[in-house]
């Protein structure tokens, strides 16, 4: 490779980004929780950022979901201490999203969407039985879980715009219908699955969740979808024809799926919400690493204040939003109702990782929008923050939907 005079490769800077200019320590986290992020992130050092570029550039699935499968010390987060887990709550999820997702954004994912969105109902709603046969494997790293709600007629109306059937038939209930953009589709062994058991009731009262095996006759990957960002994240658009579940599988009660659904929807938008803090830290990392290092007028570019201005804008948008995030996590895992302030910090860390990495792209300038750096994979990756696990503009229709049941009109 060759550079011009004066330029920085992205090796000279000596850092290891996403993980140094943040301290060890942080003052409003416990020793417990602090040394639990510094054990993660030497785990991330050691087996993610060795195949993190690769997976981004090659779009490499395979690659991707096995390294998540060999996170066994952590793919039972969630897991009560008596079923064999970790049992920790959501603020232990937070930090592990966060530094998770500082190394690969992909990974991050398929791991939230395994062992946090499929595994937690079973937690809370399973059956001893279905919490023995279904927890297990994916807390050891054999099986992969995915969580099925969207449809090509629903998006940001996921319950509204439901249509997978579900026909109660003797001990079986009988699948037909399609889920799209289904994170781990093609590659999960389990789905918690939502479909309407009951179509002559409004959606919120009709739909039931199952447990499904994706090796039942009937299930089709119809295509996995080509993103722009996280890049090697499996998402498919899945079908299910005449797929025979059986009556055991379902979980909680008939009908009463929407409860399943909702429940831990705060926990999940905080988790993301970690995992755009984390992938804004990396960009913040090297765009500061890059300006202390690059000369132009014959002085390095920090000096100017267009540059530090723009870093000190970033810093604050990190350090606020993180700070935030703990406060919330404290408070869902204390049993508090915050929907509004999750929905709150959802949204502004979105945006902030997108306009964060933009900068980070500014501050590197060509190099910075040339594979050389790794600032243009996170400036691709944030944006799908704006749109999953609730969109920007409906985080703020539940706010302006919880100021009215919290201060009336």
């Amino acid at each position: 490779m060759i550079y011009m005079e004066g330029q920085v490769h992205f090796e000279d800077l000596n850092l290891e980004y996403g993980y140094s200019c943040m301290p060890d320590r942080l003052h409003y986290f416990s020793k417990e929780e602090n040394d639990f992020r510094m054990e993660v992130r030497k785990w991330c050092k050691d087996n993610i950022e060795p195949v993190a570029n690769k997976i981004d550039r090659e779009r490499n699935k395979d690659l991707a979901v096995d390294t998540v499968k060999k996170m066994k010390p952590y793919l039972n987060i969630l897991i009560p201490e008596e079923l064999g887990g970790l049992g920790k709550g959501v603020l232990y999820r937070a930090i592990f999203g966060e530094e998770l997702t500082a190394f690969n954004y992909a990974i991050a994912t398929i791991f939230g969407a395994s062992s946090c969105l499929f595994a937690a109902p079973i937690i809370k709603y399973g059956t001893p039985e279905q919490k023995e046969r279904y927890l297990s494997g994916i807390a050891d790293g054999t099986k992969l879980g995915a969580i099925g709600i969207t449809e090509p007629t629903g998006g940001s109306d996921a319950i509204g715009g439901m249509n997978l059937r579900a026909k109660r038939d003797g001990d079986y209930y009988i699948l037909n219908g399609e889920k799209c953009f289904i994170t781990n589709g093609s590659y999960a062994d389990y789905i918690t699955l939502y479909a309407v058991t009951n179509d002559q009731v409004r959606r919120h009262q009709g739909i039931s969740a199952f447990i499904f095996e994706t090796d039942t006759p009937g299930f089709e990957v119809l295509k996995d979808y080509t993103y722009m960002g996280r890049r090697g994240m499996p998402n498919s658009h899945l079908r299910f024809t005449n797929c025979k579940v059986p009556v055991e599988n379902l979980l909680h009660k008939e009908n009463e799926g929407v409860e399943v659904l909702m429940f831990g929807l705060d926990g999940e938008r905080t988790f993301t919400a970690s995992q755009y803090l984390g992938l804004a830290r990396s960009a913040f990392e090297v765009a500061y690493k890059y300006a202390h290092r690059r000369e132009q007028f014959g002085k390095t570019i920090y000096e100017f204040e267009g540059i530090s201005f723009k870093l000190s804008e970033m810093f604050m948008d990190l350090e606020l939003n993180r700070i935030a995030i703990a406060q919330i996590a404290r408070m869902l895992d204390e049993g508090h109702y915050c929907r509004a302030s999750v929905a709150a910090v959802k949204a502004k860390i979105s945006d902030a990782a997108v306009n964060i990495t933009k900068e980070a792209v500014q501050v590197v300038g060509g190099l910075g929008y040339s594979e050389e750096y790794p600032v243009e994979r996170f400036y691709r990756d944030a944006k799908i923050g704006q749109i999953s696990a609730g969109s920007a503009e409906i985080m703020r229709f539940l706010i302006s939907r919880e100021m009215i049941r919290m201060w009336g009109k």
